[in-house]
């Protein structure tokens, strides 16, 4: 199927979804009203990889909106990271030095319920010439060697509108790299198209595609053909995880994600702690948990394929080590 065309196919009722699961919407109380908030979205690809009759299964905890969401503690906030003030009337983020986010979209294939960009005001940063905007400023500094597409989900464009993107980027002369944070590679990896492909492969910048794995079942055969096909035409793949709990926060889960990944042609490459996203706060791991896996898969995996535990802190010039938080 056309990934265009299966992206509309997602379930965007959650009585579909648990219908598809044979499960009892009351059996376990999902958060209708939720909706409203956070929409619920999932793709049929994700979909077709949760355990049926399984109100555990960790694939679905990461999309089902539940009753847990309207527990939020002092500490979680709609900006978790602090990104509001970051936002110079455009959708150019600059956190780190020599490197520059682009939002290039509010849309995603799938809704995540941890995301930290929940209730991000795309609005005010989406605009009809933004992009435009984005790249005039980063023409005018030549620090920026590395720009980093975000959203939303940038793969949601399509290859033109990417086309386009990369060959105003390629203009500007001090930047080097691109980087594209997707998880569309996973949740729609049709959309891993031949010419996608083609373009990344033959951009003059140097390209890398950095997907959100959380858990091993949640590369299936597909997924992993999709994405071999993207380090055999030259891409740099590395991957991202968010510590949930309840989902991953296990010893043996890890130890399987990393080597599932690296048999797909993905390095892992971080290991987020949670953003205190408002809403979020039952998928939080603590610190000395996360720590204690990190010393456990120390002894387990060997380095390459062993994720850096960090912590986004706002206003710090780079993602922080756990052990150093």
């Amino acid at each position: 199927m056309n990934w265009r065309k299966e992206l509309v196919s997602s379930y965007t009722r959650i009585e579909d979804l648990l219908t598809l699961l044979e499960l009892d919407i009351n059996q376990i109380d999902p958060l209708i009203s939720a909706k409203t908030y956070f929409p619920f979205r999932v793709t049929q690809a994700y979909a077709s990889r949760i355990k049926p009759r399984d109100p555990n299964d960790p694939l679905l905890l990461q999309v089902l909106p539940t009753n847990d969401e309207l527990v939020s503690p002092q500490n979680f906030s709609d900006d978790p990271v602090e990104e509001e003030p970051l936002k110079n009337n455009n959708n150019l983020l600059q956190k780190y030095h020599g490197r520059a986010l682009l939002i290039a979209t509010g849309a995603c294939a799938i809704n995540c319920r941890y995301c930290f960009r929940r209730a991000f005001p795309y609005q005010h940063v989406i605009k009809s010439r933004a992009l435009e905007n984005a790249f005039e400023q980063i023409s005018r500094d030549i620090s920026i060697k590395e720009v980093i597409l975000s959203g939303g989900d940038p793969l949601i464009l399509d290859d033109q509108e990417l086309k386009r993107i990369f060959e105003s980027l390629d203009r500007i002369k001090h930047v080097k790299r691109l980087r594209i944070h997707s998880r569309l590679p996973v949740v729609l990896p049709s959309r891993l198209t031949k010419r996608f492909i083609r373009l990344m492969r033959d951009t003059p910048l140097q390209t890398s595609l950095v997907v959100h794995v959380n858990h091993p079942n949640e590369l299936d055969s597909l997924t992993i053909e999709s994405l071999r096909r993207c380090k055999e035409s030259g891409i740099t793949l590395l991957n991202q995880s968010v510590l949930l709990k309840n989902i991953n926060d296990d010893t043996e889960t890890l130890i399987k994600l990393s080597e599932i990944l690296f048999l797909a042609g993905v390095l892992p490459y971080y290991m987020h702690m949670l953003d205190r996203v408002t809403g979020s706060a039952h998928f939080e791991v603590s610190d000395a948990e996360a720590l204690s896996l990190e010393a456990q898969l120390r002894t387990r995996l060997p380095g390459y394929l062993m994720p850096t535990f960090v912590r986004e802190v706002s206003k710090m010039g780079s993602k922080i080590p756990l052990a150093q938080v």
